[in-house]
């Protein structure tokens, strides 16, 4: 019986183990908090969900990645992480649930799964603990690199256009229907919101693939109102 015994507890050992030296440590990166647009079938209602990916800075270019990372727990559990981890959390973040937040840092991963889409290689890992270096250059800096990759880079957009009808509408200096027209846009254009003013006002950019996270300097408050997502 104590033969058994310790048979089994050098194989729990050996387990243990394996497991430890699975763990991938990626220290040369920023973890990013976004909220993922998630509309209803009608596209009327948007139920933002929480999802996390981590940009690996590598030695050369093609050594970047963005590996799209699994927190486990409830989205008030992820949000407490957020707080916890996080620097310069803007306050529309948690208040409307929309953007992203960047810390640099040190994840641990069980792994790192590598898969292809688009003919494209992608990653993807489950976090296991995470980090922050608050000693770190600007975050927002260290992710101007090229990551290459497929798919949208900017998963947390919102998007809209003119309502049905509209042939143009005008960008508002501010969040007033009386404020002055900064620029005007047209029903070929597609806006996306950089954040929340109110119930009633955003402030958006016009979308451009172009330009660095698809922003152009055509921007402005306008009301949700005269837009469809």
């Amino acid at each position: 019986m104590k033969k058994y015994a310790s048979l089994m507890f050098l194989l729990f050992i050996s387990a243990f183990s394996l497991r430890a030296m699975a763990t991938v440590e990626i220290k040369n990166g920023v973890l990013q908090a976004y909220w993922q647009p998630n509309w209803n079938a009608d596209a009327t209602v948007n139920t933002p969900e929480l999802e996390f990916r981590y940009f690996a800075l590598g030695n050369k270019k093609k050594d970047n990645k963005i590996i799209d990372i699994t927190a486990k727990g409830s989205e008030a559990q992820k949000i407490a992480f957020i707080k916890k981890n996080f620097k310069n959390i803007p306050d529309n973040f948690f208040t409307f649930k929309e953007w992203y937040v960047n810390q640099p840092g040190t994840i641990k991963v069980p792994a790192v799964v590598n898969y292809m889409e688009c003919n494209t290689d992608k990653y993807k890992a489950d976090l296991q603990s995470f980090q922050p270096d608050n000693a770190a250059q600007n975050a927002d800096d260290m992710m101007t690199q090229d990551f290459g990759g497929c798919g949208s880079d900017t998963p947390y957009l919102v998007l809209y256009q003119l309502k049905e009808g509209e042939k143009t509408l005008s960008l508002k200096s501010e969040a007033s229907e009386t404020a002055s027209d900064l620029a005007s846009v047209n029903s070929n254009e597609t806006l996306a919101k950089i954040r929340t003013v109110d119930k009633a006002w955003i402030y958006v950019a016009v979308y451009d693939e172009a330009e660095k996270g698809h922003l152009s300097n055509k921007r402005g408050f306008v009301k949700l109102s005269t837009l469809t997502p």
